[in-house]
């Protein structure tokens, strides 16, 4: 038996996630693991199954391994709400015999409504089906990824990436994601960020994105990639400097307030 388990956190999932169960319907058991999303979200998602776990874990391999556990399955499925399983693929799961471990997925991208034909990980893979017994575990509480026992195949039908569909999204992710980003590099003792390192991450994010993974071959959507994935690497980093400062810039302002207030300036 296949379960499916995705997650639901954003907002914007409402536009998505209704799709993703739709194409999950081949599928005996759909788990969904729920880390504070809207109740529009959850709405859609008990449309489709009654098996919906909260989960108040920030770390995404912890999300993911919930969703084993709860899982009943002999083949776990895991896929994003933004992600679409083919017909093709579905079929190729469906008539999957158990002689691997584990799979990787032919993963196509869409960004901003654009085949993403270009890049360092063109074609991309990504291992998403697993005999339970034979996941270890995920690992990574951001870019998670998964520990498997045995031998690793390909399938090659396609997992369709639905993905930024408009800047906006993009900038509030980018938002929500540096803090954790910012606090992982604190954690490590990241060196003091001064501003020759700023200038340093977002040209290096540049020439990765547009030259190394030719990015500059996407046309107008490469461009805007790149330079919004430049953008979200430099707000990691300003946001790791502002953590990094002895006097935290609220006290900085509360004590000018009070110099304001008395005189003294």
């Amino acid at each position: 038996m296949i379960s499916a388990i995705t997650f639901i956190y954003w907002p914007e999932e409402v536009q998505v996630l209704e799709n993703c169960l739709k194409s999950l319907s081949f599928c005996k058991e759909i788990i969904v693991i729920d880390n504070g999303a809207p109740p529009e979200v959850f709405n859609i998602a008990k449309k489709y199954t009654d098996k919906i776990y909260k989960s108040g874990d920030q770390s995404f391999a912890a999300r993911h391994n919930l969703g084993k556990e709860k899982a009943t399955g002999d083949w776990l499925l895991y896929v994003d709400s933004d992600e679409r399983i083919s017909k093709k693929l579905a079929q190729e799961i469906t008539n999957i015999k158990g002689d691997l471990s584990a799979y990787k997925l032919l993963r196509i991208n869409y960004f901003l409504g654009k085949e993403v034909k270009f890049g360092e990980n063109v074609p991309e893979y990504v291992t998403r089906l697993f005999q339970k017994d034979k996941l270890l575990e995920w690992a990574g509480d951001i870019h998670e990824s998964s520990k498997v026992q045995g031998e690793v195949g390909k399938l090659d039908g396609p997992l369709y990436h639905l993905t930024h569909r408009d800047i906006f999204s993009m900038v509030a992710k980018t938002i929500n994601f540096s803090e954790r980003e910012a606090d992982l590099r604190l954690k490590v003792d990241h060196p003091s960020i001064v501003w020759w390192r700023l200038v340093r991450v977002i040209l290096t994010e540049l020439f990765n994105r547009l030259v190394k993974m030719q990015g500059f071959r996407q046309g107008t959507e490469g461009w805007i990639d790149g330079l919004l994935q430049s953008f979200s690497l430099f707000i990691v980093y300003a946001r790791l400097w502002e953590k990094q400062q002895k006097t935290p810039l609220s006290q900085k302002y509360k004590e000018l307030d009070e110099k304001i207030l008395s005189g003294l300036i």
